[in-house]
């Protein structure tokens, strides 16, 4: 019998060919859809950081990150606040626009942390106690009935103050406790109308600089310092060292114990990864340096205080900042940066539905075929089944109708060798239906 099967004009290498092209195709698409998002979600240009009040520590860092951001061309809005408690509200509220801010550790507790993102600890933020009195003072204790400047609302020291000078039993009256800014307590305890100011702040805060070094005023020695930090864990115990504002002259003339909060470099969670990187690389040049009670290298740290750490912070712990912004300008690193981190999930996910195309491409072939070997399963079942012998003959019929629709079948080259075992088939249950059909006439003579 001769077999007129269908076919298209398709060899294997065309196939292959063919697989190639949507290979390449489907490579293609997903880089686009990666560059096109990845280019959607490029950083912005500008970003706002809460600091503190202006001469202070928090200030000047800022304007140490602006400076560095500057190189590369991103801008870095400074908003002066109170300190650390108004950082955090400016920070924690979505209707304000703030990116980035210092906050104190043992400002909230952790369940004011949602979307807020540790950067890590970048420095000790001493509580330097300044009195005037011929007396030497030695514990918050000995200030109780004095006029206390403890900083104003929306202030971390103020928050510490209190709680401090409450352990000590000196916050009640006749204590007098004033939410004085810190240059207006500088001017004041300088001019002798308070007793006592309580400030936060480093090196870098000339307010505390223009206290260190009056002859006027007297630094607290906390010797309890140790005990303070058991019952408030949020201070840590840090030692200013005998000669460290003047080595020639031993200022001071001793070691000065004092009590610290740590602070850190605070983010929303919605930052572009590429600027928190920034913020990162601009926090090890600020902080990195050795301080008046921390060494070389101390800070940044990736301590997590009161607040979660960002795993880009993680990352950049480990091993440092994406390579590709030691090679390429930070716009174009970003961007490629950006590309790479969206192609790969999408990758993950055609990878195995290339992989799978053989296998979907063959079984497409073949299910053209599945269906007329269960017609011809079901003719050679009703053919056994049946009795008479009309019934049989009818059945030339219908296996001719089959081989004629498999004869139509449209399927590649390959898959040639199906068809012919599909007709070689067709040609058994016709032999079967033949025999049958002797069969039924040698037991009925008759006919």
């Amino acid at each position: 019998m001769a077999i007129k099967t269908k076919i298209r004009h398709r060899t294997i290498s065309s196939i292959s060919n063919r697989g190639l092209l949507v290979i390449l195709a489907s490579f293609l698409f997903v880089t686009l859809i990666s560059i096109t998002l990845a280019y959607h979600f490029t950083p912005p240009d500008n970003i706002a950081m809460t600091t503190g009040f202006e001469s202070g520590a928090y200030a000047s860092f800022g304007e140490r990150y602006r400076q560095i951001l500057a190189r590369e061309k991103i801008h870095l809005k400074l908003l002066p606040s109170s300190g650390s408690v108004e950082n955090l509200k400016r920070l924690k509220d979505k209707s304000f626009h703030v990116d980035a801010g210092f906050v104190q550790d043992g400002t909230n507790s952790p369940s004011e942390a949602k979307n807020l993102f540790s950067l890590g600890a970048i420095g000790y933020a001493p509580l330097w106690v300044f009195y005037r009195t011929e007396e030497t003072l030695n514990d918050l204790s000995e200030l109780k009935g004095k006029r206390i400047a403890i900083g104003p609302e929306g202030s971390g020291v103020r928050k510490f103050a209190v709680d401090l000078l409450k352990l000590s039993g000196s916050a009640a009256p006749p204590t007098t406790l004033l939410d004085l800014s810190s240059a207006a307590a500088n001017k004041a305890l300088l001019a002798g109308t308070i007793d006592a100011v309580m400030i936060f702040g480093g090196e870098d805060n000339a307010l505390v600089k223009e206290l260190l070094y009056s002859h006027h005023v007297k630094l607290m020695n906390f010797r309890q310092a140790e005990a303070y930090t058991r019952l408030v864990p949020a201070l840590s115990h840090v030692v200013l060292p005998q000669g460290i504002l003047d080595v020639s002259k031993r200022m001071p003339g001793q070691e000065v114990h004092l009590l610290a909060a740590t602070t850190s470099l605070i983010v929303r969670k919605d930052l572009h990864p590429a600027l928190i990187y920034l913020l990162l690389d601009a926090a090890v040049e600020i902080h990195n340096n050795a301080g008046w009670v921390n060494k070389k290298g101390e800070f940044p740290s990736p301590r997590e205080l009161s607040f979660p750490s960002s795993h880009y912070a993680e990352r950049f712990y480990k091993s440092g900042r994406p390579f590709l912004l030691d090679y390429l300008p930070f716009g174009i690193a970003a961007f490629v940066d950006r590309t790479i981190l969206i192609m790969i999930p999408v990758a993950i996910i055609l990878i195995p539905l290339i992989r799978s195309m053989p296998w979907l491409y063959s079984w497409r072939q073949r299910r053209k075929l599945f269906h007329w070997y269960r017609e011809l399963k079901n003719l050679e079942l009703e053919m056994i089944g049946s009795s008479e012998l009309e019934d049989k003959s009818v059945y030339h019929e219908k296996i001719n109708l089959i081989e004629a629709s498999i004869n139509g079948i449209s399927v590649p080259i390959a898959f040639f060798g199906e068809v012919y075992r599909l007709q070689e088939h067709v040609d058994l249950v016709r032999g079967k239906l033949i025999r049958l059909i002797n069969q039924s006439k040698e037991g009925n003579p008759e006919n």
